[in-house]
């Protein structure tokens, strides 16, 4: 099929699609009736372009071409045009009900369950896949190709099936470094983690228990004091609340927890079911998704390097502490790696082999990324960027690959479009979180100059500092992960500087390119422009950049090595091989010996949380929970939401702020002091004597944590 049929078939079916939304936009009788006429417009546009090109001079033997290509495919055209409408209608039917009009309401009932938009949303996403799926002996040659992927020349006889036995093997303990004890390491449930896990279970009820019941409210104010969470709210997501009498899905093509788009909640409830309701199972998730980049970064790195860079760069990110910690967090923003990953190499396979279906796949996971966290959507802007390059200096770029990139766009577009309906209904959601943390937006850049003097140059110029020293010298100081080291170790810092510079003094190569693109990118947009820059957790999707840097570096060096001393190649093996041993066993023994005793992450309040949530589950004996605690941190901590969510608990307010609650000692009451009120605990002692006293101190430098006052039913 050439460009000109791809063309043609492309915008028959922008036109059906646009054309049936807007009929059934219609059809629902909205007031508001121009997103239909704009549905309308598009259809109308794509008729109309389609009717020009089939009419022009020369174009009928290309249009007799589109028809017998029609007629030869007639399976492939129903699959791409069902698909694309199916995935559209759900959408679109998620913000714009037809169900209202069915059930004579003005909205949704609270009960509306969205698993059928979802599975017509996945049914519709994979009809369209599968329109360019290659026949059968391509798809056959194409699998033999990618089992070949890793064989590298060991022996003359099983040497692919050394390297792939040695491939699993390192996905093996590079998945054992991300899950070995989940429950406890790190050892505090941070909140955000556990608003996530909340979101994650309201999205997804257990079948027996329906939706948590959240006040009767649609948003929930969890207090994360200097976390980046403070809001929980499903902003038009319309997740029901249940009275435990069923158990329906909440809306996944919304947006919920500080504008976070629900579906990657979606996919940590489901984790939920399967891996249990416990913290090792609300972090499963991220374990299983950390060590598959392993694997797409290898794959990456072999396609644009070669198989020794990817394995060096495969190696690199098993033990990095980095992403290490990140796996291990029961947060989506573990999965920007692995959507960055998959979409370039997809990308970079797909202009080598030229098949449609490649180009699909790697529009399809990019717009995937969309539904996780915010940083996924560079992804697009890298692609953007590297692709207008490569059509600046290549000769007919556009015109070798045009009609399959349009394939990937159309295939990002279908992914997303249930997203953007919801963003077209709620535009505020779309940019509020880059706003909120934007030195210009935010109004950080303003009021530095006037806190500090400074002028918005000198304040730039430190926020790029802090940004490309994170690596070796500045530190992480928010609580998302707080190492006591930079983000990467010694070893591994001087052979990411070899690589950046070597993949630079190169740059016009195209996979160095692609590199430096996605490294710098990423480095501007997610710490020079945002607020308190070395931020960790908003730089998750550069930590296979950096691996893959790490391995370009160490190969250069072996390189060199052997060029100016000398030596056969198994020599300069064994250096590789004893260089990443050492920067395995340092990322290691940092992170399991040095950094999870510390018990940083989270911050204090997710320390004491995590061990009164704990223990409140450990004794679920229907005690009420008198809270004294605010305004230090608050009941509806996520980390105390997510661990004692079966307890009934309420805060007691400052002395002479509020009236405190009356104690219902009928059931047995349990007053919980943080150290900063412990001095109350002498007027409930007086009022209530009797009670058993208990004292927590932390296990990582015996402070007091809290003491908890145990009064018996009475």
């Amino acid at each position: 099929m050439r460009q000109g049929r791809t063309v043609d078939v492309l915008l028959l079916i922008v036109g059906l699609g646009f054309a049936l939304l807007g009929q059934l936009y219609f059809a629902s009788r909205r007031e508001y009736v121009w997103d239909g006429v704009f549905f309308w417009c598009v259809a109308v546009s794509s008729f109309g372009l389609l009717l020009w090109r089939m009419s022009r001079p020369g174009r009928g033997r290309s249009g007799g071409r589109f028809l017998s290509w029609v007629h030869r495919w007639p399976l492939r055209t129903l699959s791409a045009v069902g698909g694309a409408t199916c995935a559209l209608a759900a959408g679109w039917l998620a913000h714009h009900p037809l169900q209202r009009a069915i059930l004579m309401a003005r909205q949704r009932s609270p009960m509306a369950d969205f698993s059928g938009l979802l599975w017509l949303w996945l049914v519709g996403v994979f009809g369209f896949l599968l329109a360019f799926v290659p026949p059968r002996e391509a798809l056959r040659r194409c699998w033999a190709t990618r089992m070949a992927a890793f064989r590298f020349p060991l022996g003359k006889a099983g040497g692919g099936w050394v390297e792939r036995a040695a491939l699993v093997a390192l996905l093996v303990v590079a998945l054992a470094a991300r899950a070995v004890d989940l429950e406890h390491i790190p050892a505090n449930l941070g909140g955000d983690e556990g608003t996530q896990g909340l979101a994650a279970l309201e999205l997804v009820p257990s079948p027996s228990k329906g939706h948590f019941n959240m006040e009767g409210s649609e948003a929930a104010h969890f207090n994360l004091e200097g976390s980046e969470a403070a809001h929980f709210n499903l902003e038009g997501s319309e997740a029901a609340h249940s009275d435990g009498t069923g158990s329906p899905l909440g809306n996944p093509f919304s947006t919920g927890w500080f504008g976070v788009p629900t579906m990657s909640f979606l996919a940590w409830g489901l984790s939920m079911r399967l891996f249990g309701e416990s913290v090792a199972g609300l972090r499963a998730l991220s374990a299983l998704i950390g060590t598959s980049t392993v694997l797409t970064t290898a794959l990456l790195a072999r396609e644009l390097w070669g198989r020794r860079v990817a394995w060096l760069a495969a190696i690199a990110l098993a033990f990095s502490h980095f992403h290490i910690h990140f796996s291990r967090l029961g947060s989506n923003q573990i999965a920007d790696g692995l959507f960055i990953t998959l979409t370039l190499y997809l990308l970079v396979r797909g202009l080598r082999s030229r098949r449609a279906i490649t180009f699909a796949l790697a529009g399809a996971v990019m717009g995937l990324g969309w539904y996780g966290y915010f940083g996924a959507r560079l992804i697009g802007f890298v692609v953007a960027f590297y692709l207008a390059w490569r059509t600046a200096v290549e000769h007919r770029f556009l015109a070798r690959y045009g009609r399959q990139l349009l394939v990937g766009l159309l295939a990002a577009f279908i992914v997303m479009a249930p997203l953007l309906f919801h963003y077209a209904s709620y535009p505020e959601n779309l940019g509020s979180r880059s706003r909120q943390v934007s030195i210009f937006t935010s109004g950080w850049l303003a009021r530095e100059q006037e806190i500090t003097g400074r002028s918005a140059v000198s304040l730039l110029l430190q926020q790029v500092w802090r940004s490309i020293s994170a690596f070796h010298y500045t530190l992480d100081t928010t609580f998302w992960y707080r190492p006591s080291i930079p983000l990467l170790d010694v070893v591994s810092g001087v052979l990411f500087v070899l690589g950046l510079v070597w993949t630079a003094a190169r740059g016009r190569w195209p996979a160095n390119g692609l590199i430096l693109l996605w490294f710098w990118s990423a480095l501007i947009a997610g710490w020079v422009l945002t607020e308190n820059p070395p931020s960790s957790m908003r730089l998750v999707i550069v930590a296979p950049a950096l691996a893959i840097l790490v391995g370009l570096g160490l190969n250069w060096l072996l390189a060199l090595g052997r060029r100016l001393l000398g030596g056969e190649p198994s020599l300069w093996i064994d250096v590789a091989a004893g260089i990443l041993v050492a920067v395995a066993a340092v990322n290691l023994y940092y992170y399991f010996a040095v950094y999870t005793p510390s018990r940083v992450y989270g911050n204090p309040t997710a320390e004491v949380a995590t061990e009164l949530g704990r223990r409140l589950a450990l004794h679920d004996d229907g005690y009420t929970v008198y809270f004294h605690a605010p305004p230090y941190m608050y009941w509806d901590f996520g980390t105390l939401g997510f661990l004692a969510r079966d307890v009934v608990g309420m805060d007691v307010p400052l002395p002479g702020e509020d009236e405190p609650p009356k104690p219902n000692l009928s059931r047995g009451a349990r007053f919980v002091f943080l150290p900063e009120r412990l001095d109350e605990l002498d007027t409930i002692r007086a009022r209530i004597p009797g009670g058993a006293e208990t004292r927590v101190h932390s296990s990582a430098d015996g402070r007091l944590l809290y003491v908890s006052y145990e009064v018996s039913p009475q």
